[in-house]
């Protein structure tokens, strides 16, 4: 286990030095108004539930079948937040090779990544069941921690175990047929079928748990295993079969951990779909990509799927492919480095964001005719359709203002955190309000136009300091060596003075 604390403190480091000090996390005013922000967003939300749940509940009697029903679902969450986090880091190849020349094995690798994986799980769960763990706090007091550590708690840690032990066997078996390369492809298929398989099974336990736990009738629900010892042998001996299933689930961990690992493939072989000028090769390296690929591929299929179940949606499946917007700008960065000056700055956005909104619009055509076809009317898909644009031009922004260097996923999780609050509370402000349609319609272009206005201000913004045009210091080098330069130390001001006239 020390190896795998010493590579989590490596990567920890890493990740301070260069994602801290690069796009708006390297100005210390941003990074604590995004805590602050954050930190506001979570207790509102916590508050709400709370309000929320004890208007619904009166009776702390009714916590015990709430707890038990959502104690149920706990292990789909489980998996949802690990599918998420698990895409996030196939992306993070560049990030593994940085620990192939540290004397580590590749176990110890595994782990020490898993680490950074529990933490965003860990996170992901405490925003989803906090409002609810709060809410029955403040309504049935401390007696009703039990129920809160066997319906929940538990069952959540191991379902992580599992599910880790699941991806882990899936990238064994990939590494025997020698498919490892395409882990980007086919891991978020396996995934994607086992949450929708998992979806299923919950669904058709959440009516006979509630029923079971008011007395009418009996259930057995595998997540509620520790709450039902708790409840006929007594908390102690629920928690020593806890730990024991604690320990089999890390056991089957480190036996199915791959010994070796495999690089990812990151490009498709795919023919050239706009032929070889520069906006084709800017379509190329967006659509390309794997992970691209994959996305737009269950799109399609899922939205095929909905055709065939004949369940009437709006395109919700649209708004999974503008994640891939948070890459955009760090992907194709060779790109912009053959001849960064070859255009002004507006063309480059543009070539930026425009193969974008084209293979969006171009997957958005056969998944709206399929959803009208279920039934759903035509302002209901362009509603989607014009969020989905939107939240590309956003998502582009948020991607120029935390890079995700060498595919780390914090940038990307702090990227969309930050660009969903602030959508998010815009919107749902208007909807409070009770605005009318062409409000939010409104609202929606001023992000729009926001978004593009302030990622044309940080492409010049990043490109001069790669030119070494900005200087780039420290807040305590300024004040140590900017104070007077007639006294020495005052070079970089002199230097920002002579190319502030060059420009």
């Amino acid at each position: 286990m020390t190896p795998s604390l010493t590579l989590a403190r490596f990567l920890t480091l890493f990740l301070v030095r260069r994602v801290l000090r690069r796009g708006a996390l390297q100005v210390p005013l941003v990074r604590w108004t995004l805590v602050v922000v954050i930190v506001m967003a979570v207790v509102a939300l916590f508050a709400f539930g709370v309000v929320t749940l004890r208007q619904l509940i009166v009776d702390p009697e009714m916590l015990r079948p709430l707890l038990r029903v959502a104690g149920a679902a706990v292990p789909l969450w489980v998996v949802a937040l690990f599918t998420l986090v698990r895409i996030l880091f196939l992306k993070s190849g560049d990030l593994v090779e940085l620990t192939y020349c540290l004397p580590i094995t590749n176990r110890a690798r595994m782990l020490g990544f898993m680490l950074f994986e529990a933490l965003l799980v860990g996170g992901g769960l405490v925003l989803i069941l906090g409002a609810l763990i709060c809410g029955s706090l403040s309504i049935g007091g401390p007696g009703v921690l039990d129920d809160i550590t066997t319906c929940l708690l538990m069952p959540a840690v191991v379902a992580y175990l599992l599910a880790s032990a699941y991806y882990l066997a899936l990238e064994r078996m990939l590494m025997r047929l020698r498919l490892a390369r395409l882990r980007s492809f086919l891991v978020p298929i396996v995934l994607a079928a086992t949450l929708v398989a998992l979806y299923a099974w919950v669904s058709s336990q959440s009516e006979a748990v509630l029923f079971a736990s008011v007395g009418q009738g009996t259930h057995f629900a595998l997540p509620l295993v520790f709450a039902d010892i708790a409840e006929a042998q007594g908390l102690l001996l629920a928690t020593l079969c806890w730990l024991a299933a604690v320990v089999l689930a890390a056991a089957i961990v480190l036996v199915v951990n791959p010994r070796s690992f495999e690089p990812t493939r990151r490009f498709a072989a795919a023919p050239r779909l706009l032929g070889g000028s520069e906006f084709g090769a800017y379509f190329d390296a967006h659509l390309r990509a794997i992970e691209t690929m994959t996305v737009y591929g269950l799109a399609l299929a899922g939205s095929y799927a909905l055709l065939l179940l004949d369940i009437a949606l709006p395109p919700f499946l649209l708004l999974a492919v503008t994640v891939q917007s948070v890459y955009a700008y760090v992907s194709t960065e060779p790109l912009r480095a053959c001849g960064p000056r070859r255009h002004d700055p507006l063309v480059r956005y543009l070539l930026l964001l425009g193969p974008q909104l084209v293979a969006f619009l171009l997957c958005a055509v056969p998944t709206g005719v399929m959803s009208a076809v279920t039934g759903i009317d035509i302002v209901s898909i362009l509603a989607v359709v014009g969020f989905g644009v939107v939240n590309i031009v956003v998502l582009t922004l948020a991607g120029i203002t935390f890079p995700p260097e060498k595919g780390n996923p914090f940038s990307v999780v702090v990227g969309v955190v930050t660009t969903g609050l602030a959508t998010g509370a815009l919107l749902l402000g208007t909807n409070l309000l009770g605005l009318p349609a062409w409000a939010s319609i409104t609202a929606l272009i001023v992000i729009g136009v926001g978004a593009a206005a302030l990622s044309l201000v940080g492409m010049q913004r990043i490109e001069r300091t790669e030119r070494h045009e900005v200087v780039v210091q420290s807040a305590r080098k300024r004040g140590r060596r900017g104070r007077d330069p007639r006294r020495g130390g005052g070079d970089d001001v002199r230097v920002a003075h002579v190319l502030g006239r060059v420009d």
